[in-house]
Formats: C-alpha cells, sequence, structure tokens
C-alpha cells in the first residue's frame, strides 16, 4: 500500500512538473548582434535557399551577397521566410526555418546588410 501512494505521489509530481508553459522566448538564445553576410547569412542561404535559387533555375538566384541583399530590399524574401503576412508558399519549401534564423536575416536587414 505504502509503494502504490509513493507511485501515486511520484506520478503526479512528473505530470505537474512536465506542465509546464514555456514560450519560445523563454527556450531560444538571442540572435548575435550585428550578423553579418560571411559570418552568418551566407550559411543560412546556401543551406536552405540556393538548392532552388541557383544560377539558371526558374527562380531568382540566390548565389552572392548582391542577390540575396536586392531580393531582401525589393524582394519579398523577408516576407516569404516569415509569413506574418500573405505573400505567398513559405520558403523554403520544406517548411519553415527556425525562429532564430528568421530573426537573423531580419537583424541582418535591420543592420544594414553587412558584409
Amino acid at each position: 500500500m505504502k509503494k502504490s501512494i509513493l507511485l501515486l505521489l511520484f506520478t503526479c509530481a512528473t505530470f505537474l512538473v512536465s506542465c509546464t508553459a514555456r514560450t519560445y522566448e523563454d527556450i531560444s538564445e538571442p540572435v548575435s548582434a550585428a550578423p553579418t553576410y560571411t559570418a552568418n547569412i551566407e550559411t543560412i542561404i546556401k543551406a536552405n535557399c540556393v538548392g532552388c535559387h541557383s544560377a539558371g533555375g526558374r527562380f531568382p538566384t540566390l548565389g552572392t551577397y548582391e542577390q540575396v541583399k536586392d531580393a531582401t530590399q525589393n524582394g519579398n524574401l523577408i516576407c516569404r521566410i516569415d509569413q506574418t503576412q500573405s505573400c505567398g508558399n513559405v520558403m523554403p519549401r520544406s517548411g519553415p526555418m527556425p525562429r532564430q534564423t528568421i530573426d537573423m536575416i531580419i537583424l541582418w536587414q535591420k543592420e544594414g546588410y553587412k558584409n
């Protein structure tokens, strides 16, 4: 009987501890200050975008700093990856990038597209 009560208490305590409300801000690390294209953005674009957005392809090319900067300034790159507005299908097509990655690209834009 004593073991059953202890097991029940342990189970209840486990459920109570595991049911905490944590937001994205609680668990994510802050975006690095002043991201640059070379140090941060280029790797993200190569890993998530260049598969479809390469030279000679059907979609706008995102292979260089200037092309990515132009797509961010004059295109809808931020809108397509962030999806806070309706502007077409989310990119990349495989599904949205992690919030921290999107935030880094947005910060790169806000900081003036440092190379």
